[in-house]
């Protein structure tokens, strides 16, 4: 029998904007589709008066193999690529923009 881990468990952590909990408690709101952001293994380090902490529970992550992390870690590197590519183009519209509005001025000798 192996002794590899094939699995580990981490605590869930949620932080959920206070007006719509407020809201789906008074069944105001269906559901609470979006104002949730989950922290996964720590407890949420940021504070604001705008939301509520509450712990969710225990998750356990199953260990994929070595090709399927391999896999994961590409596709996570191509989603930060082009995240990157997008922030690039923003940033050199937006300074092109500007090269263009200051040429656009009248030039003084």
């Amino acid at each position: 029998m192996s002794d590899e881990k094939t699995s580990f468990v981490v605590p869930v952590y949620a932080e959920v904007w206070k007006s719509d909990l407020d809201r789906y408690l008074e069944g105001d709101l269906e559901d609470i589709q979006g104002g949730v952001t989950l922290k996964v293994g720590v407890v949420p380090d940021t504070y604001s008066e705008y939301d509520h902490y509450m712990p969710v529970g225990l998750v356990t992550v199953n260990i994929p193999c070595v090709a399927e992390r391999l896999q994961s870690e590409l596709m996570a590197l191509d989603g930060a690529i082009e995240s990157e590519k997008k922030e690039s183009m923003a940033r050199l519209e937006d300074l092109q923009d500007r090269k263009k509005k200051l040429l656009a001025l009248p030039h003084w000798d």
